[in-house]
């Protein structure tokens, strides 16, 4: 099962009421009076770190009373990390921002507090857990990155079947740690006609490197001309700096996105809800904005070009049962060649 979705139906959602209510939420009064008393706030994000600061740093205006901390790292080493401590005895964070395979897993194994912000009417029903354990702060559609100085964007594969061409072979960068893409594709084509695609895709001899920060920078200083399945944001970041690099999406565009959650044993819960409603509310959407990200809150403008354009396909939540399976076997295909 997957959900469809374009950018002016998240705005209808929000107006047809379409959004959940919050649930056992305290006054907020008494939430910052709790805060005050806690002192700490501890946030584990794979969001950059210069971003993550900057969003801590604006909470910390508003809530001086509260010292903010932050571990930073990406995907399965956030959720390694947590586990470790977790089987130590050790519950440590307060709030997790991270994709939501992590999420999926964190959720099942009961590592979640049951907490719906009051700003969460203002997010499309798909972006909030029915049962209140996580909302989106953004959405990360994966795209076709391109050297705007080594391609044309006439040149750029638009779907599938372009990235077989010959003239692609050896110059297409991809981030092996990533599978989702691989799993969702499989699904539409069918398993059959898909891992006979995937195995024609391998034959392309794909350019490795784990993390799309690091992919990213190396396809605007020309190491290859294309990178398949980059983050929008990740690509649109670089372009704002002025890098040479654009991107363009398929018709779907399979689409990730981030959640937020409490700990079930946050050591600071009162300051972790103060911090989700900040992240939430207009003021933290914007923020996310002014990061290249594509926010969850309705009527919050982005200004990156074509974006009113696509059409996102999320894929059920649960599919993150199946990511070591998913992984294994995009390994088995592409790595091990």
């Amino acid at each position: 099962m997957q959900t469809v979705i374009r950018i002016w139906f998240l705005q209808a959602l929000i107006l047809a009421g379409i959004f959940p209510s919050s649930i056992n939420a305290a006054s907020p009064d008494a939430v910052v009076e709790a805060a005050k008393k806690e002192g700490v706030l501890v946030f584990y994000t794979s969001m950059t770190v210069g971003q993550a600061q900057e969003m801590l740093n604006a909470f910390k205006a508003k809530y001086p009373f509260l010292e903010p901390k932050m571990y930073r790292a990406v995907g399965e080493r956030l959720l390694t990390k947590i586990m470790t401590e977790v089987q130590a005895g050790r519950y440590e964070f307060d709030v997790v921002q991270s994709a939501e395979t992590q999420a999926y897993f964190l959720k099942k194994r009961n590592l979640l507090m049951k907490y719906v912000s009051p700003e969460t009417k203002f997010l499309p029903k798909p972006f909030v857990d029915p049962q209140g354990y996580w909302a989106a702060v953004y959405i990360m559609p994966n795209v076709i990155a391109y050297n705007t100085q080594l391609v044309k964007r006439a040149e750029v594969p638009k779907t599938n079947e372009d990235l077989l061409n010959p003239k692609w072979k050896g110059k297409i960068g991809m981030d092996p740690t990533k599978p989702e893409w691989f799993a969702w594709t499989l699904k539409q084509m069918g398993e059959e006609k898909g891992l006979a695609y995937m195995k024609k895709l391998a034959a392309q001899d794909l350019r490795f490197h784990p993390g799309l920060s690091l992919l990213t920078n190396l396809l605007a200083s020309g190491e290859f001309p294309l990178v398949l399945n980059d983050y929008l944001h990740t690509a649109e970041e670089i372009k704002r700096k002025g890098g040479p690099v654009d991107w363009v999406a398929q018709n779907p565009v399979y689409t990730k996105f981030q959640p937020i959650e409490i700990g079930a044993k946050a050591p600071h819960p009162n300051a972790a809800k103060l911090f989700v409603d900040f992240v939430l509310s207009a003021e933290g959407q914007k923020m996310i904005a002014s990061f290249a990200r594509v926010p969850t809150r309705a009527g919050i403008p982005t200004n990156i070009q074509g974006l009113e354009k696509l059409t996102y396909v999320v894929d059920e939540f649960s599919a993150a049962d199946d990511f070591n399976k998913n992984y294994e076997l995009f390994q088995k295909i592409f790595e091990k060649r």
